[in-house]
């Protein structure tokens, strides 16, 4: 099968340990697919190891927001799909905790009709850390409440969408996205009530290398894009 019309977006800080493995198993699975990562200024060998992949695959970019004035994986995800030219994409973490053996059936979902697919954790490898569940589960059941919509992983940072509803809610609506933050798809739902969604279910990995980028920053980004109207 033919991934052609699909480009994958990797938004990128620091994953050296992780991002070369990534892409390697993406190119060598989907025929034609276009990979973006957006890198938000890493300070380890990111950037380079996608420049060295890029080299040698057209289909492989590198986008460098390393001197942009405002960081963030929501930042870096809008940048990315504003020079999107495929008709659907994907949006899948650089850590390995996302499988990329699921990119099919999000890819299968989204020819089918549906406007926004979910890459829905079913389960979770490893032990969380008790505040971290509670974490989650707070932070899910407030999206919910905002959203007032039945949405089983509101906060999922892995999901596929066709990429003109993406261009559309930004054209309209870009500043109800927050930016700084991370949980682009939680701004997308807000902005997008009535896209059709649909779920894809997986295990949420363990992260084989590298640092986890949540802490209180990026908690209290989610609550801005909360507040925002």
């Amino acid at each position: 099968m033919d991934y052609g019309d699909l480009t994958v977006i990797i938004p990128t800080l620091n994953e050296e340990r992780n991002i070369k493995e990534l892409i390697k198993i993406i190119r060598n699975s989907y025929k034609g697919i276009k990979v973006v990562v957006a890198d938000d200024g890493s300070t380890d060998n990111t950037a380079a190891i996608v420049k060295k992949f890029g080299m040698s695959d057209k289909n492989i970019k590198l986008l460098d927001r390393g001197r942009e004035k405002t960081h963030g994986l929501t930042a870096s995800v809008i940048d990315a799909v504003k020079n999107t030219k495929t008709g659907l994409l994907i949006v899948i973490d650089g850590d390995l905790q996302h499988p990329p053996e699921k990119i099919a059936e999000i890819t299968a979902k989204l020819r089918d009709g549906n406007d926004l697919v979910i890459g829905t954790r079913e389960k979770v490898e490893g032990e969380w850390p008790l505040q971290r569940r509670l974490m989650s589960v707070i932070a899910t059941n407030i999206a919910r409440l905002r959203l007032m919509k039945a949405v089983k992983d509101p906060m999922s940072g892995f999901f596929g969408v066709r990429s003109e509803l993406f261009k559309k809610a930004l054209a309209a609506k870009e500043k109800r996205f927050e930016k700084r933050g991370y949980k682009v798809m939680f701004d997308l739902l807000k902005c997008a009530p009535m896209a059709r969604t649909a779920n894809v279910y997986y295990t949420f990995g363990k992260r084989s290398g590298g640092e986890s980028k949540i802490g209180v920053k990026q908690v209290i980004c989610f609550l801005k894009s909360v507040a925002k109207p």
